[in-house]
């Protein structure tokens, strides 16, 4: 929350800087994502490490759904962004030892992000971090609780980039319409019953949605 409060303060304050030549945006979108196999390691107290090429799935439509929440500020064609993507992983390929693995609640990533508008497309580049729910049933010892909506197991758990390209589609003076593919790369420290898991995450995400210029539009 500190980390929050000091992004969208630092968007504020710059933007009463420049209130005349800048411009605020906020979009809401939804979609899903593609998760690449990626390594998982699994450290449990007592036994030996697990080791694995962890294959996931995002069930987007799934409460909570998928969805990406930007706010921006743009000055000329180049903007400072908060973005936040919820998204969900997991695990398919499970074994006998690894009898769940899930980040169901969250994989949650948070944005700092620069923008480009190149008049056709959008272009998106940002850092930030990780904040996961994770939920998992290792050697029959269970962490987490994915039933449970007031288990608020959330722990900030590392860092992730964000690449992404976007299609403005302009209705009128304040709405847009955005199409986007991005890509984003995250590496997460998550517990376990009596242990940790390292995760890594590369997906590719395609998602729409709706975006408003909060600015009033100047009268002609």
């Amino acid at each position: 929350m500190k980390i929050l409060f000091f992004i969208v303060s630092f968007l504020f304050v710059s933007t009463r800087v420049t209130q005349a030549q800048s411009q605020w945006t906020f979009e809401f979108q939804s979609g899903g994502a593609y998760n690449a196999p990626m390594p998982l390691k699994i450290s449990q107290q007592g036994y030996p490490n697990i080791k694995l090429t962890a294959n996931y799935h995002t069930e987007a439509l799934t409460l909570p759904v998928y969805m990406d929440v930007r706010l921006g500020r743009w000055q000329n064609d180049r903007s400072w962004e908060i973005e936040f993507i919820h998204h969900k992983l997991y695990l398919d390929n499970i074994t006998s030892e690894v009898q769940k693995f899930n980040l169901s609640h969250g994989f949650n990533m948070i944005f700092l992000n620069r923008g480009f508008d190149r008049k056709s497309f959008r272009y998106h580049a940002g850092a930030g971090i990780v904040i996961t729910h994770p939920e998992s049933k290792i050697r029959g010892k269970e962490f987490g609780d994915s039933e449970n909506t007031w288990d608020l197991g959330y722990y900030l758990s590392g860092p992730v980039i964000n690449l992404a390209i976007g299609k403005p589609i302009r209705l009128g003076d304040r709405f847009f319409i955005n199409a986007e593919a991005k890509t984003t790369f995250a590496y997460a420290s998550v517990k376990v019953a009596q242990g940790r898991a390292d995760v890594f995450n590369l997906a590719f995400h395609m998602i729409l949605g709706l975006g408003v210029n909060l600015n009033k539009p100047k009268e002609k």
